[in-house]
């Protein structure tokens, strides 16, 4: 079978990867991040599984931080 490719920004979850370019910050400021324990990453399936990120969830998460960062 072969694998739709489906362009990021279309896309309802994304990689930690992904979500890392999408926000121009690093893999492993993403990786801080999913350890705040209010960060929406979803973990699928068994023994550690896979991390996604909605990004309706990332956008609303980044412009909370945003506000409380400049006092709003």
């Amino acid at each position: 079978m072969a694998k739709l490719m489906v362009p990021v920004t279309d896309k309802i979850l994304v990689t930690p990867a992904e979500a890392a370019a999408l926000c121009s910050v690093s893999y492993e400021q993403i990786n801080l991040w999913m350890k705040d324990c209010d960060f929406p990453a979803l973990k699928i399936g068994e023994r550690g599984g896979k991390r996604l990120i909605p990004i309706a969830d990332l956008k609303e998460w980044l412009s909370k931080r945003a506000k409380m960062r400049w006092g709003m």
